[in-house]
């Protein structure tokens, strides 16, 4: 009875911790995916000239800006412009010219598949934020075409400037909503 007894204690006592490493655990895996957003300007530097006479009589622009602004927004986004200075910049100070005669037009050529179509508005360049685009849409990327132009109604300022190149800073921000 004794050697029975112990047996079946042994087979107890070694059965036990191999019955307590079987069993099973669960774990939770989360992926957070942040907002994707990037805005890309191909042409970081843009001229516009004013060296013809028929410039003065019609207003100047650079054209189309193929692709000019390139965005890629996971959400709905808002996309504004502004200048770092009211006035231009002339030889290391601020002129007497103002920004605001620039008036930027975006177009959009390229043919998307958009839920909403973009809304596209020309902005007269300032120290405030200007709403130039909005999108609704979720997941997208466009390539903006860009016009910088002097309409011929604000080409008057441009007279009487000193010879020279006048320059500013621009800031294009991309709010995703």
């Amino acid at each position: 009875m004794f050697k029975k007894t112990l047996f079946i204690l042994t087979l107890l006592l070694t059965t036990s911790p191999i019955l307590a490493q079987i069993g099973s655990a669960k774990s939770k895996i989360v992926l957070n995916f942040r907002e994707q957003q990037s805005l890309v300007i191909s042409h970081p530097s843009v001229d516009i000239n004013l060296n013809k006479g028929a410039e003065y009589a019609k207003g100047v622009e650079t054209g189309m800006l193929k692709n000019h602004l390139i965005i890629q927004c996971s959400t709905p986004y808002e996309l504004s412009v502004r200048s770092i200075n009211a006035y231009f910049q002339y030889e290391n100070s601020l002129s007497g010219l103002p920004v605001s005669i620039i008036r930027i037009k975006p177009n959009i050529t390229t043919s998307t598949t958009l839920d909403f179509p973009l809304q596209l508005h020309p902005v007269d360049l300032t120290i405030n934020p200007q709403l130039m685009i909005q999108s609704n849409n979720r997941g997208n990327s466009q390539q903006i075409d860009v016009n910088y132009t002097i309409p011929v109604q604000n080409i008057g300022q441009t007279l009487n400037q000193k010879a020279g190149s006048y320059q500013t800073t621009i800031v294009y921000t991309l709010l995703p909503h």
